[in-house]
């Protein structure tokens, strides 16, 4: 990670590259200045200066002190317009700054200033590589199961230690995780207690991070043709066995929020499959099977699995995950379910 005097110095070269449209000239801040660089620009004529503030982190966590200090600057001396750079600033930051009436600047190319008349926004095509590996590692299996818990218990309160039980992992994993939303924001940590915010948010984040091809997939054929008790026997053959099962997709929201008919059965299953099989007289099939068994990346997919009229259906969190981007008209039932049962 670039310490502020290196994103300093990298920014005065690249000034022209980020900044090509608009005549730019490097001040030094008057001494005692709260702010580390100031930038003067000339358009049509006219002259103002940019106090910025230099991150080395561009999260929201980082970017909060920031953002008061300049915008109380500001407020004393309107001439003024209030910028943060960074290395590269999150989604979330560049959210953030937007909202406070605070431009940005970051090194990998995303830009936004607003003063006078002029506008520049432009965003870069890709975030950077260390930037990509943190929100995958923020995705990652086990620790996604810190964010169902989350989601599906949204006005809870945690301890770190119930946190990492309830989700059944390592206290450091939970530890890495939680200060990883902190950072973004998406938890306050005040009071000695873990609280999500913004769950809505780090929903949104999540299903672009996900595929339900992270799963694989075994379809057959079958001859019963009422998918509901097909799924009931399923169920009953899964609890049985002491077997994990829990239905998602269309099947799934058939029995939480119904809008989409199909005639697939999807189901995530962990045991036996050659026995379930044998006992519900299923056919392997290439293509055109209607029911797909579907072994979990990892087992946290079953954290607080409904029971629905005997049928083991996945949370609802995890079931609007696996909706959000199935093609066969998965949105309009991820849309329906959000707003029947999540309500963010």
């Amino acid at each position: 990670m670039p310490t502020e005097k290196e994103v300093l110095a990298s920014l005065r070269r690249r000034l022209p590259e980020l900044l090509p449209t608009l005549q730019v000239a490097v001040e030094r801040p008057s001494r005692g200045a709260p702010w580390d660089l100031v930038l003067k620009v000339r358009s049509a004529g006219r002259t103002r200066r940019l106090i910025c503030e230099v991150k080395s982190v561009g999260e929201p966590r980082y970017l909060a002190q920031a953002i008061t200090s300049l915008t109380l600057a500001v407020r004393k001396d309107p001439r003024l317009y209030p910028v943060i750079i960074a290395p590269y600033i999150s989604p979330e930051g560049r959210r953030l700054c937007r909202e406070a009436g605070v431009g940005y600047l970051d090194l990998a190319g995303n830009v936004f200033l607003r003063f006078d008349g002029i506008l520049v926004d432009r965003m870069s095509a890709e975030p950077p590589a260390r930037a990509k590996a943190r929100l995958r590692r923020l995705f990652a299996p086990r620790s996604s199961r810190i964010l169902r818990v989350l989601l599906e218990q949204p006005k809870a309160e945690w301890t770190l230690a119930r946190l990492a039980e309830e989700a059944a992992i390592s206290l450091r994993t939970a530890h890495l995780v939680v200060n990883a939303l902190e950072e973004k924001a998406f938890v306050d940590k005040r009071r000695g207690a873990i609280k999500l915010q913004k769950p809505g948010e780090i929903l949104d984040l999540w299903a672009q991070n996900y595929s339900l091809e992270m799963h694989r997939q075994h379809t057959f054929y079958t001859f019963v043709r009422n998918s509901a008790q097909l799924a009931a026997k399923l169920t009953a053959h899964a609890v049985t066995h002491k077997e994990a099962v829990g239905f998602t997709l269309h099947s799934g929201a058939a029995f939480v929020a119904p809008f989409v008919r199909s005639p697939d059965v999807h189901a995530y299953f962990v045991g036996d499959r050659e026995r379930l099989v044998k006992a519900l007289d299923l056919r392997p099939v290439e293509s055109g099977g209607t029911v797909h068994l579907l072994e979990p990346y990892d087992e946290g997919v079953f954290y607080r699995v409904q029971t629905i009229r005997g049928v083991r259906v996945v949370c609802n969190a995890q079931l609007y995950l696996d909706l959000i981007n199935y093609p066969a008209r998965g949105r309009e039932q991820a849309e329906v379910l959000r707003r029947a049962k999540l309500g963010y």
